[in-house]
């Protein structure tokens, strides 16, 4: 559990790269100003304390956790790109209907699948794919969040802080005659605090947001200075710092000002080659929106599937600059070509036994799955494009979230050559004409 920070992605990576671990999977989507960082990693248990005490010594990270021997729920996202004659797609229709994969895209020779589960369930598809032939495969890290117990008194706790940090907020907003500003959170959080005797948290001063702060003065404005902790970041404008969703579309204008990149990286899966790839966009400026690392068709391979803002000049010398890191094997921006984008997420909130039916059929709506229940929480699966994780959490927020665990995108490019962003577009202004 991390605060926001300046590459925060390249310094967990380096403590595991220069002890010489290799990270098999890490999945990691930044929220406004926070994230959970879930590494799989092969160590002793002696090993794995000792890495937990040098993470522990970074700023900014709040917690550190070994869930191994603990009850998790565990969720990985994978999309995968077959070989797929006019033939065989009966055959993989019905294979998909049996892992309750999603066919997401469709060309004359080949077909996109989308599953989600445990990893084991992703395996066990990607082994029953095989004899189609794999093309390509994309996949997020090992998310995992605690199963709750039936009855927990730390549990009840922190339910009842959060119910009175819901009541602190909402009389802090009606003093001001207004509701949702940093300064107004932060008082809310100390009354909270205050009435718990808990002590201050590591909020520090009053400007609690995002880490790179757009500058009052205007002067200096870079890449850095986008909010790339913003999951819902959809590019600026030519003149402006703002976003421009006027239509809800997002806009991929080359001649914005920046604009979000979703770049796809294979590299050999070898013991370092993460923090070597994350600081060439350290060293750069380049704040990471998403990572999603996870083995390719082969374990001896992976694919790195992350989303930097820049331009598009800008990002054909950042891929020129990873192409001399050893061990990569390609790297390419999918931005510029039609290609299908997925996101997972796991979301732990409040709900006691009366709002139980109402939520589930939030998930009806959403084709979300309940993945554990307790007395008074419930831990959902969300997975999609972007625009539906951030709708789902912000309808979620007033049941009161105690968790969330983001995968970041991953994406593959699209054989058919259908722009789903261009169609959107296209159907809106035929609504409008």
């Amino acid at each position: 559990y991390v605060a926001d920070e300046t590459g925060m992605i390249n310094r967990v990576a380096g403590v595991f790269a220069r002890r010489g671990y290799n990270i098999e999977s890490l999945a990691v989507g930044l929220n406004i100003d926070k994230a959970i960082f879930t590494v799989v990693v092969i160590a002793s248990d002696s090993d794995c304390l000792k890495l937990i005490k040098q993470i522990n010594k970074l700023a900014k990270v709040r917690k550190v956790e070994n869930v191994t021997d603990k009850m998790c729920v565990e969720r990985g996202l994978m999309l995968m790109k077959l070989n797929a004659k006019p033939e065989q797609r009966t055959e993989l229709a019905e294979l998909a209907k049996i892992f309750r994969a999603s066919i997401v895209d469709v060309s004359p020779t080949s077909l996109t699948m989308s599953t989600v589960g445990d990893p084991g369930k992703n395996r066990a598809f990607q082994q029953a794919c095989l004899k189609f032939g794999i093309l390509e495969v994309a996949r997020t890290g090992k998310l995992a969040l605690k199963r709750e117990p039936v009855f927990s008194e730390s549990r009840r706790r922190r339910v009842k802080l959060m119910e009175a940090m819901k009541e602190a907020r909402a009389a802090v907003a009606g003093l001001r005659g207004g509701s949702g500003s940093e300064k107004e959170e932060l008082i809310a959080s100390r009354i909270v605090r205050a009435v718990a005797n808990m002590g201050e948290g590591n909020d520090g001063e009053l400007n609690i947001g995002d880490t790179y702060a757009a500058m009052e003065d205007g002067d200096g404005a870079g890449v850095w200075d986008v909010p790339v902790l913003n999951a819902q970041y959809q590019g600026t404008g030519t003149g402006g710092t703002k976003e421009d969703l006027s239509d809800g579309i997002p806009k991929m204008d080359p001649n914005a000002k920046y604009t979000p990149h979703t770049i796809s990286i294979v590299v050999m899966n070898k013991p370092g080659v993460l923090d070597v790839v994350t600081g060439v966009f350290a060293r750069r400026g380049y704040n990471v929106q998403s990572l999603g690392v996870g083995p390719e068709r082969t374990f001896d391979i992976s694919r790195i599937s992350t989303v930097v803002p820049g331009t598009y000049d800008d990002i054909s010398k950042l891929l020129r600059q990873l192409l001399k890191v050893p061990y990569v094997i390609s790297a390419e921006d999918i931005s510029r070509t039609p290609f299908v984008e997925r996101e997972l997420m796991v979301i732990k909130v409040v709900c006691p036994r009366s709002q139980r039916g109402e939520l589930v059929d939030m998930c009806n709506i959403f084709r979300c799955k309940v993945a554990d229940v307790s007395e008074d929480t419930v831990t959902i699966e969300v997975s999609g494009k972007v625009s539906k994780i951030t709708a789902m959490q912000s309808l979620l927020e007033p049941y009161g979230i105690l968790e969330v665990a983001r995968s970041g995108r991953v994406a593959l490019p699209r054989d058919s050559g259908v722009d789903s962003k261009l169609l959107a577009a296209i159907e809106v202004d035929l609504e409008f004409s």
